[in-house]
Formats: C-alpha cells, sequence, structure tokens
C-alpha cells in the first residue's frame, strides 16, 4: 500500500461530503410509479463511453437517499461520463423491493438513456456496492463493477453487528438464510469486479473486503483490489478528495 500512501489522512471520520450540494441533474426519470423509483440523469460530453449506472449507500436505510451522491455523479459527468444515479426502495425486511428496483433501474437505463456504448459500469457505494455486487450477479456482459467500500460479506457484517444490526434489518433474516444476497456466496458471471476500501473505514471494516477478495480469487473470478492506507468511508464519493484521481484511474481503463 505504500505506493499510495501519500493520500493518508489522519483523524476523525470525514463526512464534509454531506455538505456539498449537488447541481441538479440534466433531467429525472421514472423508471416506475413510486416516487422512489426515479432515475437523475447527469449528460456527459464523450458519448461513445459506457453509461455508469451509481447506486447510493447509506445502510438500505430510508434516511439516505441519492442526493448526497449528486456531487459524485455531476463531477463524473463533468469528466465526460453519461451518469444515470438512480434511486431504489428502502424498507426493511423487505430486501426483494430493493433488488427489484436496482434490477429494473439497471435495464432501463441502458435502453431508455441515449449515447452510450451499451455494457454499463455499475458504480455502488457502501449498502450501494452490496446491491451492485448482487447486480453482477443477474446482468451478464457489464463492463465492470466498481464497489467503493462494499458491505461485501453480509455474515460478517452481521457478527460484528455494524450500524446496531443495519444487515439483520435489511435482510428480515438471518444472513445464513439470504446467502443468495450475499455476495460472498454469489457468482459475479464472469464479470469484473473492483473493490476501492480505506483501512481506516469507521463504517464498514476493509476486512470485509479482504475477506471476499481472498475467497473470490480462489474460486478464479475476476477481482482487482485497491486498499488506500488512512482512507475512511466517505472520501471515496467525495470528487473533491485525492481518491478521486485512483476512481478516474480505474474508469479511464474504459475509454479505449
Amino acid at each position: 500500500m505504500s505506493e499510495i500512501a501519500w493520500l493518508q489522512t489522519p483523524g476523525a471520520e470525514d463526512r464534509t461530503v454531506f455538505e456539498q450540494v449537488g447541481r441538479a441533474p440534466d433531467a429525472t426519470v421514472n423508471y416506475g410509479e413510486l416516487p422512489e423509483q426515479v432515475i437523475d440523469i447527469y449528460l456527459g460530453s464523450e458519448r461513445e463511453l459506457p453509461l455508469l449506472v451509481l447506486i447510493h449507500g447509506g445502510y438500505w436505510r430510508n434516511e439516505y437517499d441519492r442526493l448526497h451522491m449528486r456531487p459524485f455523479a455531476a463531477a463524473l459527468a463533468d469528466a465526460g461520463w453519461q451518469v444515470a444515479l438512480i434511486e431504489y426502495q428502502r424498507s426493511p425486511g423487505r430486501p426483494y423491493l430493493m433488488t427489484a428496483d436496482v434490477r429494473n433501474a439497471i435495464k432501463f437505463a441502458i435502453d431508455e438513456i441515449p449515447d452510450h456504448s451499451g455494457s454499463p459500469v455499475l458504480i455502488g457505494h457502501s449498502a450501494g456496492g452490496q446491491l451492485a455486487m448482487w447486480a453482477a450477479s443477474v446482468t451478464p456482459n457489464l463492463k465492470s463493477v466498481i464497489a467503493l467500500a462494499p458491505v461485501s460479506d453480509l455474515g460478517a457484517g452481521e457478527a460484528l453487528h455494524l450500524d446496531e444490526g443495519a444487515i439483520e434489518s435489511f435482510l428480515g433474516a438471518p444472513a445464513s438464510e439470504r446467502s443468495d444476497l450475499d455476495p460472498m456466496h454469489i457468482t459475479t458471471l464472469g464479470n469484473q469486479i473492483s473493490i476501492i476500501h480505506g483501512d481506516k473505514d469507521m463504517r464498514v471494516p476493509i476486512d470485509l473486503s479482504i475477506s471476499y477478495v481472498a475467497a473470490k480469487k480462489s474460486q478464479n473470478e475476476k477481482i482487482h483490489f485497491i486498499a488506500l492506507p488512512g482512507i475512511g468511508h466517505f472520501e471515496l464519493i467525495d470528487p473533491r478528495h485525492a481518491v478521486w484521481e485512483i476512481i478516474q484511474s480505474e474508469l479511464n481503463k474504459f475509454r479505449n
């Protein structure tokens, strides 16, 4: 990890990303009839690039919506990308509502947003990382999944009682009974999964990603892992932070 030691930012958890006000999207479209079933669209200038589909986190809780990722979405569009920032139902104990919304939103974005190369890149943060990794198990021919500090091991996260039992609340059952939603136990359908995680993450410990990467590499799945020293949870979606350069570097692989 020494090659990126320049990113170290010691101190308490950085939550200043929530203080940013993201610019309004170029359009907001409905993929269903419910208020949550919407997609913010940010138009980039390079229409031949893959579509980026963003899935926000918030431990699947209703109080956290897509608005905190608007600055991130806008920055990606300013860098040339077409961006779909999706919203989804967040209802404790009914994960099937979330997964159905995510799947439908991805399909809608691919089919209805014009001027992109066809196969999208999914970018999910935190719980959105888990949803993106789940989506990789039901969506063939993705360009990639970029999971930022993902909840990649539901069983281990449940044992740690993360965010006061967020995993149990999300699933409505023990993690052992919902292996179909646990990235540790589902296939990636051959899709590339790239994980970026900070070792000072106070919300989702990096150990979850480390165990996931070890398990999937032993199964010969396509996994790429970047561990960031001194980095916490929210810096990964803050375009003002030096981590932004690493995310851009990962995305630039798809410009050719």
